[in-house]
């Protein structure tokens, strides 16, 4: 008989008790791993020291750190996340020769190291967020090591003036204000991927005799609670303006002039609400798959520091543009910031195919899907530097859903007052005359804010 000896593939888990995602891996994945006879998992739970440390170190072998709970390893691979395991893992381990020497160190010799000295290191967080959660667990196997150090945990969202006001003065790159995971020690700041070299420098601080809580002697910028509530108004601002965009008045005079031929109140209002409903949360849907386009390319530095330069650049573009326009049509003659007349003539028959059938209020839903979706065209011009300058701007990127909310509330209520002005008999004529002899000074309003944009996102960017 022969027999044939085939060493194991080692599949590192590293998971938290207490975590979610890991429980879903546990469940959806492992036990399609188990199924292949050459795999053997081995459980690590990072709430021991000896297992955090373990992967902080193959981490750091790897230069990987971008990573969170749960992290999967299978010798010089690593999964670093739910997502990760879940697309992938299975996969790779198929395509495994189950007689390949796939090895990973699954010993850490433990480090008997104390701290002759306390030290003091400030940790700043965001509740939700999954990388926040690992650097938590770090800190906490770091506490169980070493109980002379001490870790003050705040909440990036009740004490952001203070990690501002230490950042500007440790002269941290504006790009990085206010991201989290953060921990500072003294002059030195680890963002996550640093975050390996934490233990280190609480190690040499001991030595040198620690420290005091040196956040102490920092104050917290007073006037970030006061510009946060300034950009919220201007953000405001900016989506009422976006809304009142002369290039969508043809959209807004049609829609209220079919509104008005359904004939009844009764119609009016179950046609105008559903299209409303829908402007909004579709707007808003837009508006946060752009500003995660926006976030996404900072992680590519070169990249994304081109998009933000160019989203200025276009900013100023369109503002001087809508200046042009407001003087070509004091002159009668046509803007050239508006809607192309194809994507007008189909919102119309879209509206007047959709409004035409029975079931009212789907179709007052779709409608105002799809006449939002052609509308961007339009009103994207402003939208989208907007959105450019809430992704680079910390002070209001922290807050990027409720600002998002803000802006569309701005942009939606134009879209209201048509609907209740049709709901109370107002006459198209009437509303047309009202909205051209307003043209020239939405124009210049629209440029003056496309500019300030503009300036503002180049200033971030370069």
């Amino acid at each position: 008989m022969i027999v044939f000896l085939i060493s194991l593939i080692k599949v590192l888990y590293f998971f938290d008790p207490h975590c979610p995602d890991c429980e879903a891996v546990k469940e959806n994945v492992l036990p399609q791993v188990e199924k292949l006879s050459y795999v053997k998992i081995v459980p690590l739970s990072v709430e021991k020291i000896e297992n955090m440390k373990l992967l902080m170190e193959i981490e750091d072998e790897h230069r990987d750190y971008d990573n969170a709970i749960p992290v999967v390893v299978v010798g010089d691979k690593i999964f670093g996340n739910r997502k990760e395991i879940e697309e992938g893992l299975v996969k790779y381990l198929k395509s495994l020769n189950p007689e390949q020497n796939i090895s990973a160190k699954t010993k850490l010799e433990k480090d008997t190291l104390k701290l002759e000295n306390p030290v003091y290191i400030l940790y700043f967080y965001s509740k939700g967020c999954l990388k926040c959660s690992k650097v938590d667990l770090y800190l906490n196997t770091l506490v169980k090591e070493f109980p002379a150090l001490h870790i003050k945990r705040m909440d990036v969202l009740e004490h952001a003036g203070l990690l501002l006001s230490i950042e500007k003065r440790l002269g941290i790159d504006k790009e990085k204000y206010l991201v989290t995971p953060v921990v500072i020690l003294d002059t030195l700041v680890f963002f996550q991927s640093d975050i390996h070299r934490l233990r280190e420098a609480i190690v040499q601080t001991s030595k040198g005799g620690g420290n005091l809580p040196f956040w102490q002697e920092y104050k917290e910028e007073k006037v970030y609670g006061l510009l946060k509530g300034m950009k919220a108004t201007g953000v405001f601002l900016a989506g009422l303006i976006d809304g009142i965009n002369p290039c969508a008045f043809a959209v807004l005079i049609f829609l209220m002039a079919f509104l008005s031929m359904r004939g009844g109140r009764r119609e009016i209002l179950w046609g105008g609400i559903p299209f409303i409903i829908a402007v909004y949360i579709t707007y808003l849907l837009i508006g946060m798959g752009l500003f995660s386009f926006f976030r996404g390319m900072e992680g590519v530095k070169n990249i994304g520091k081109a998009i933000y330069i160019l989203s200025g650049i276009f900013a100023l573009v369109l503002g001087i543009l809508s200046f042009r326009d407001a003087i070509l049509y004091r002159k009668g003659r046509d803007m050239a910031l508006q809607m192309p007349e194809r994507f007008k003539k189909l919102v119309k028959g879209t509206i007047r195919k959709g409004f035409g059938k029975g079931a009212i209020l789907f179709a007052g839903l779709l409608i105002g899907f799809l006449v939002t979706l052609f509308e961007f065209t339009c009103t994207g011009q402003v939208y989208f530097p907007v959105l450019a300058y809430l992704a680079k701007d910390p002070l209001v990127r922290l807050h990027v859903f409720k600002m998002l909310l803000i802006y569309n509330i701005g942009f939606i209520i134009p879209t209201v007052i048509v609907f209740f002005l049709a709901l109370f008999g107002f006459g198209q004529r009437e509303f047309n005359r009202f909205l051209i002899k307003r043209v020239v000074f939405i124009k210049v309003l629209t440029g003056v804010l496309l500019l300030a944009i503009g300036t503002a996102v180049l200033v971030y960017s370069i």
